[in-house]
């Protein structure tokens, strides 16, 4: 009885609130939205800038959240719905402000995988999830089932990717008027990638704009990231390609520094194109998650065959399906204990159990660098990424050198030219604080005090030995390349 008597109190006192003028960005509106949340997720307490965020989204202002990795950036979706729907089943709650019957969010990601943890955790809060793509819709014919007809009605987070928003589907499913007048607002995760893969290899990434103009007017757009550059010319074609102007929406920012992340730089002896790598021997015995990028499929497979060397038997399987059942397997089975794997499987995959995150070779932007290191989840003791780099001398050169001065040298050396950005973060003795001042985040002087991890190695020299690896350990591989996904284990 506890719960309707707490909401009759609600009805209550906020249709005295709710006038003309009110705005749940307001103290009276943040309160509400608190009153609605603490009633609908009793255990669960929104963070105070996931609160600022979504009583913006709600005022239908568009909305782009910088915050670091795994500090709950799908917060901004469930709980923009959550009170969505709660106003829209009780509208004396705030009669000033009204929602759809069946109010709904369309949320834009990625990757497959990313799709597949969204609809999983949305299921369950309670939220009704529906995640359509190219596998899930063929999946779908075999069964006789129509997906996007059952996205018409009682689907309250539509999960799509970029692919699909251009799909024949999904504009008939605009053209269906219930649907139409209930999508409440439209979220796209990792907006980083619009730049990096939208311009590149998967062209629907730039449509998201376009699309967004087939919404009603006024629907609010979220966009999500850890990591936005402060170079103008990156964040405003990433603007221009989610439909917003800069000046016009909402950005909210805070440091992606992980300071619960201890992060360690070692020198790669082993040839990036060979076939032995004994610096990774230790990884095996280690008996942690442990997560491996490689810059390339073909050095995805050539690492695993290394590592599978030391272990009595391996089996293969390159079928897109089984990567889910791979990170299943990672997360559930304490024997499965190590993935290889590209830099697909570093945008916003939450995998609790990882503890390392080793990155072979320079990482190519300073986003891929905050990505990576971003896998080490919080949750586990003494989480870690390490980076094994090739060319520290040259960092710590291009560093000190002018633009114009390392353009030549990559000209005479005919090599790919290392960002100086990459370079800073090798060459800085603080990470986190050339990291804040890559993204804008923070004031820092030349003293300023570093506030990341003391960069220390426990790794002992005996852990580079490639002898007595034990068989139970399994190692998986999946080599991501945007929309398609491949592994072997």
């Amino acid at each position: 009885m506890a719960a309707p008597r707490r909401l009759f109190a609600i009805f209550f006192f906020w249709s005295l609130v709710c006038i003309n003028g009110f705005t749940f960005s307001s103290s009276a509106g943040s309160d509400l939205v608190r009153e609605i949340l603490l009633t609908a997720l009793p255990t669960f307490e929104a963070h105070s800038y996931q609160m600022e965020g979504i009583c913006k989204v709600l005022d239908k202002v568009d909305l782009v959240a910088v915050t670091p990795t795994g500090s709950g950036k799908t917060g901004f979706l469930f709980l923009t719905i959550i009170v969505m729907i709660a106003i829209a089943a009780n509208p004396s709650l705030c009669p000033s402000v009204s929602f759809p019957k069946d109010p709904a969010i369309v949320v834009v990601c990625p990757t497959n995988s990313i799709e597949q943890q969204m609809e999983e955790n949305m299921g369950k809060l309670g939220i009704a999830a529906l995640m359509i793509n190219a596998d899930t819709v063929a999946a779908a014919r075999l069964r006789g089932e129509n997906l996007w007809m059952k996205a018409r009605e009682g689907i309250s987070m539509l999960i799509v990717g970029p692919e699909q928003l251009i799909s024949k589907g999904f504009q008939d499913l605009l053209k269906f008027e219930s649907f139409y007048d209930r999508v409440c607002a439209l979220g796209v995760d990792e907006i980083h990638l619009l730049n990096l893969w939208g311009l590149s290899f998967r062209k629907s990434f730039t449509q998201i704009g376009f699309m967004r103009a087939r919404f009603r007017r006024g629907i609010p757009i979220i966009g999500l990231t850890a990591t936005l550059l402060s170079d103008l010319k990156v964040s405003d074609t990433i603007f221009n390609m989610l439909g917003v102007n800069r000046g016009e929406f909402y950005l909210l920012r805070r440091s992606n520094a992980r300071h619960d992340i201890q992060i360690l730089f070692r020198i790669l002896y082993s040839g990036i194109d060979g076939l032995y790598f004994p610096e990774f021997g230790w990884v095996l015995k280690n008996h942690d998650k442990t997560l491996i990028f490689a810059g390339t499929i073909s050095l995805v497979f050539r690492i695993k065959i290394y590592l599978d060397s030391f272990r009595k038997s391996s089996a293969a399987f390159d079928w897109p399906e089984e990567n889910l059942e791979t990170l299943e397997l990672f997360k559930s089975d304490p024997r499965c204990q190590v993935i290889v794997c590209t830099k697909g499987l570093a945008q916003g995959n939450n995998i609790n159990v990882v503890k390392t995150v080793l990155h072979v070779g320079e990482p190519e932007s300073p986003d891929m660098f905050v990505q990576m290191l971003g896998r080490a989840r919080p949750n586990v003791t003494n989480p870690r990424a390490i980076f094994y780099v090739s060319r520290t001398a040259k960092a710590l050169k291009i560093v000190s050198q002018s633009d114009a001065e390392n353009a030549a040298d990559a000209k005479k050396d005919g090599a790919v030219a290392m960002d100086r950005p990459v370079a800073e973060i090798i060459a800085a003795p603080c990470k986190a604080a050339i990291q804040n001042y890559e993204y804008l985040l923070a004031v820092l002087t030349a003293n300023a005090e570093c506030t990341s991890k003391v960069l220390r190695s426990n790794l002992a020299a005996g852990h580079f030995s490639t002898f007595g690896f034990e068989a139970p350990h399994r190692v998986r591989t999946i080599g991501i390349w945007g929309p398609r996904q491949i592994h072997v284990a």
